[in-house]
């Protein structure tokens, strides 16, 4: 009667476990319930990003194009598949009613297919048979506008967040940008009487093809609307100016601000009367009163010398001479984990000049090497040979900052504002860019023209324009997507691996080393007794010349036996970390399972028996 009445029990327990599932699964009570257990916090989204879903007005729909059948055999594009739909569907929880995230197949010859291409995603000839692979999102909203990311590479998972914040955060605002730029340099193109309307710099015509670029005047006493302020060269800026640009940051503006030791860009008109005063002209620029209250130290009479990454300039006799102060940065000098300089793999700029702050305070986008110093800026006034620095060049081991992002609470230089103006005395997180260099800017430091049947081409030779546009698209953004940094990836490297493959190494590299050595000293023996017989005597052999080519022989294939015994001996230990592995997964864990169930159940059982015999 009491079995009967246990299984009666075990039976209702299991008949509510399962309502109360179907239940909770089809209410999504605890839908957003998740423990996310990855070391590198995968799973989990940015408060940036959440911001970001939450703010969606309009419908957005998030089309994930992967071409399934045609990747059966690419592993590393399945395993990324993988990681990215688990990524969507976590925004598409945040993101609630209005985000919807569908994984379409563009199978070859389908409409699907015919739907990626006109969405312009990127099509790689690399399935079966050449067959093409799509692996892209297309996004769109309620007023059809699309963004698209053509192709998700493996290798960028760790802006794979940034990437699609960005495309989300653009289309719930559709609108134009509007990029304000305040200098006295011919950034934005001028009229010539004679010339007509002369062209910009090149990345500013781009620039003018995705935002509205308009011109700030240097003696303005306020910025308007503009959602980034470019503050170029600026020379003798009056404190009402001072003031519009300390406060339009103060109130959450974007600010990208480019100072100069000594400008190359800068013209100067020549002055009849005094020869050496074009010369002698002061091309230096700072905006230190905002700096200083910003904790951010710049000094305009220093210029940065750098031997390692100098550039070779032509001399006025044609020589190809270093030139310490124009310098090409490579991808070492450029922060790999900011998304604007992820890609990027030379930067060009000349006799720039320095920043620094105190710890934290900057995040470096450009960096000298070691093998750098700082210098007068009034010696390359008159510098007339370039060689000449190499007199007097003595790097102090150090790396310098370039360019960088200011970070944390700024306060206002003004705190006291001007006569009648109301004042905002601090903003809690800034968004500054720095750039101790405004020769970054111009075509000549990255881009060559060339004519082409009448139309001009450009081609790039440095990444200076690519790095300006990273900037404007993550600097327009919102303070959400600028938050938004490169965080872990799923890759996990095998560390003890990777320790034990070196230890291998080190271990029988030598003896490898050796016996090549011995190998070679063998073929070489073997060789000399040929050539020895002579001509004549080529196919005469004595039985001593016998004797001593068989042992060579038998020496040389003992040595490769050996060699190949060392090839195998390098993954030896891996190996067997691999066997033990496998024990302790196949065997070893459930023994050990299976050894606790049955020390349970006979403690239990022996519990029974102690209860019958009371």
């Amino acid at each position: 009667m009491k079995k009967q009445a246990h299984k009666t029990q075990l039976l209702i327990l299991a008949a509510i476990f399962l309502l109360s599932s179907i239940v909770i699964s089809q209410s999504g009570l605890f839908s957003r319930l998740r423990v996310d257990l990855t070391e590198n916090d995968l799973f989990t989204l940015n408060d940036g990003t959440k911001n970001i879903l939450q703010g969606i007005d309009e419908h957005i729909h998030l089309r994930l194009f992967f071409s399934d059948q045609a990747t059966t055999d690419i592993p590393m594009l399945r395993t990324y598949q993988r990681r990215v739909v688990d990524f969507l569907e976590e925004l598409e929880r945040y993101g609630g009613e209005k985000l919807t995230v569908s994984v379409i197949d563009p199978v070859s010859f389908s409409e699907e297919e015919d739907q990626a291409s006109q969405y312009g995603l990127q099509a790689l000839p690399v399935g079966e048979g050449g067959e093409n692979v799509f692996f892209g999102i297309a996004g769109t909203n309620a007023l059809d506008d699309v963004e698209v990311i053509p192709f998700l590479q493996p290798d960028k998972e760790a802006f794979l967040e940034y990437d699609v914040a960005q495309l989300i955060y653009n289309l719930n605002h559709p609108e134009k940008r509007t990029i304000g730029v305040m200098s006295d340099l011919p950034l934005l193109g001028q009229f010539d009487p004679q010339q007509g309307q002369v062209p910009g710099q090149i990345m500013f015509e781009q620039l003018k093809d995705m935002y509205d670029v308009v011109a700030v005047e240097p003696t303005s006493n306020s910025i308007g609307e503009v959602d980034l302020l470019l503050v170029v060269h600026p020379k003798n800026l009056s404190d009402e100016t001072l003031f519009a640009i300390d406060q339009y940051v103060m109130k959450g503006g974007r600010l990208m601000v480019f100072v100069d030791p000594m400008a190359q860009s800068e013209e100067v008109a020549a002055d009849p009367q005094n020869p050496m005063a074009q010369l002698q002209a002061d091309r230096s620029s700072d905006l230190n009163k905002l700096f200083n209250a910003w904790g951010v130290n710049y000094d305009a009479s220093k210029v940065v010398l750098d031997n390692q990454q100098a550039v070779s300039i032509q001399s006025q006799q044609g020589q190809n001479i270093r030139h310490l102060g124009i310098n090409s940065w490579a991808k070492q000098n450029l922060n790999n984990e900011d998304i604007v300089t992820l890609d990027l793999s030379s930067v060009n700029t000349a006799l720039a000049g320095v920043l620094t702050a105190a710890e934290g305070k900057l995040s470096p986008l450009l960096t000298t090497t070691q093998q750098s110093m700082l210098t007068a800026n009034d010696a390359m006034s008159l510098l007339f040979n370039p060689n000449a620095l190499f007199q007097n060049f003595n790097p102090d081991e150090q790396t310098h900052v370039i360019a960088a992002r200011v970070n944390g609470a700024l306060n206002s230089a003004y705190p006291d504002g001007l006569a009648g103006s109301e004042v905002i005395k601090q903003v809690e997180q800034g968004h500054v860019v720095i750039f101790a260099d405004v020769d970054v800017l111009f075509d000549r430091m990255w881009v060559r023209a060339q004519n082409f049947f009448g139309r001009q081409i450009y081609s790039n030779f440095a990444d200076n324009g690519t790095l300006i546009n990273n900037l404007v698209d993550n600097m327009t953004g919102s303070a959400d997507l600028i938050q938004i940094r490169a965080r872990g990836t799923s890759h996990r490297p095998f560390d003890k691996v990777l320790e034990i493959q070196r230890v291998s190494e080190q271990k029988y590299r030598e003896t490898e080393n050796q016996l090549l050595q011995q190998l070679r000293e063998t073929e070489s023996k073997l060789n000399e007794l040929q050539r020895s017989k002579g001509q004549e005597n080529q196919l005469i052999i004595s039985q001593e010349q016998q004797a001593e080519i068989n042992k060579f022989k038998q020496r040389k294939l003992e040595v490769r036996k050996s060699l190949r015994e060392v090839k195998r001996n390098l993954n030896k230990d891996i190996e067997a970390l691999g066997t033990k592995l496998k024990f302790i997964n196949i065997a070893l864990v459930p023994l050990i399972i299976t050894l606790i169930v049955v020390f349970l159940s006979w403690r239990k059982s022996k519990r029974k028996e102690r209860q019958y015999v009371k």
